[in-house]
């Protein structure tokens, strides 16, 4: 896999730093920061997942986005150092490392390439909260699953079997808080799935058995949609 620019630069020169903290294990369920907290820091997620949340009314919870190893997060601490607009739990075991605005700053203006590295990574994350606006829009909730499940695995997934499938360490309660969904709807909508054996389903697991076959049933879903 090749590592990014952003993700190099950091491991080789930002860590070792005076003033950042490596906490690890984190575990699952653990919360990194909490909405209203204040926004003093960013993090490096040098092993294991983070999820993003926005928690409204009632413990209703919409997942923004899972931050995979190589990742930095909390990055709204760089221009917007108030309070937090999102909370940040551990998905996954691994470790983080806690690094201070101002030692970004200062390592920023020593190493002025760091500034496109980050900015194309935040360009990035725009780019998929558009994507996933018009998910959440334009197609049903087994579009949708198919599409983030053919994303996710790309991106954050861990190989089994001999490299044949990927496992993604998502409960349907996440996985519905991520497509924008119930409970309810996801369950069955994965059992489908399952049933037809493009998935295989475990406790806070999802296995897509074949990346290709994934991809193949999404652009159907989707273009049965589209003449819709």
């Amino acid at each position: 896999m090749t590592i990014a620019p952003l993700t190099r630069l950091l491991r080789e020169k930002l860590l070792i730093l005076d003033g950042v903290k490596r906490h690890g294990p984190v575990r699952r369920a653990s919360v990194v920061y909490s909405a209203d907290s204040p926004s003093d820091c960013l993090y490096f997620v040098e092993s294991g997942y983070i999820k993003i949340v926005q928690k409204g009314v009632e413990g209703k919870e919409v997942l923004l986005g899972i931050i995979a190893p190589g990742e930095v997060f909390g990055e709204q601490s760089v221009a917007f150092p108030g309070p937090r607009n999102a909370s940040a739990e551990v998905l996954q075991d691994g470790v983080l490392f806690e690094i201070p605005r101002q030692v970004f700053l200062d390592f920023c203006q020593s190493n002025p390439e760091c500034w496109q590295s980050f900015a194309e990574m935040l360009l990035g994350r725009v780019r998929e909260a558009e994507r996933k606006v018009g998910m959440l829009c334009l197609n049903d909730v087994e579009a949708r699953i198919l599409h983030y499940l053919g994303s996710l695995t790309s991106a954050f997934g861990v190989t089994v079997a001999g490299g044949q499938e990927y496992s993604l360490p998502l409960s349907h309660s996440e996985l519905a808080n991520l497509i924008g969904a119930t409970r309810e709807t996801t369950s069955t909508t994965l059992n489908n799935l399952a049933r037809r054996g493009l998935l295989k389903l475990g406790r806070r697991l999802v296995t897509v058995t074949s990346p290709e076959v994934l991809h193949e049933a999404t652009q159907q879903r989707l273009a049965r949609a589209a003449q819709v």
